[in-house]
């Protein structure tokens, strides 16, 4: 019981110490900017927003690692692998489809935001492509061009296509992988 409480520790330090560095610092230092100048108000909400999808992340993840068997650990414990040694050499490779599903997710997520995007970005150039998929629409709808229409459509669909046909074994085996105890 006391290995397996070490093991845990072992594994959460380095996350939370990453969560600490990567998430947490940048936005309680964004937040303490915000309210000195008025420009970086913006770059608060944006990484709060960002921050919102770490939640569902860290579920999908830990999830994925429950339903992996504890042998695997003690296994490596048994033939002298350490803690970290344990992590990356066989732990990682275990949890690649659910790290590939996420990534997806989180991906697909960023590509087809709209709201954000249109509320913060103040220059064209900061514009993603579903807003400029929405100007085009606009655009082409008064001048009749159907041609450039639907050539814009697909130029803006084709990544998230071409990713889905790709990896869509690698999704549907990550979250079928991770929802299941056994």
């Amino acid at each position: 019981m006391k290995k397996s409480k070490t093991m845990i520790v072992v594994f959460l330090t380095p996350a939370v110490l990453s969560f600490l560095c990567i998430f947490a610092w940048p936005v309680l230092r964004t937040i303490y900017m915000s309210f000195l100048m008025w420009k970086t108000s913006r770059l608060t909400l944006i990484v709060l927003y960002i921050c919102l999808n770490v939640p569902y992340t860290t579920t999908f993840l830990l999830n994925f690692f429950g339903t992996l068997p504890r042998t695997f650990e003690e296994a490596a414990a048994i033939d002298g692998c350490g803690p970290m040694k344990t992590f990356w050499v066989i732990m990682l490779p275990l949890v690649q489809l659910g790290i590939i599903t996420v990534s997806i997710f989180n991906f697909l997520a960023v590509w087809n935001e709209y709201f954000m995007a249109l509320i913060f970005a103040g220059s064209d150039e900061l514009k993603n492509v579903g807003i400029g998929l929405f100007n085009m629409v606009s655009a082409m709808k008064s001048v009749g061009d159907l041609g450039g229409l639907f050539a814009a459509v697909i130029i803006v669909f084709m990544p998230t296509f071409l990713l889905y046909i790709f990896l869509s074994e690698k999704i549907i085996a990550g979250v079928t992988a991770g929802g299941v105890k056994g």
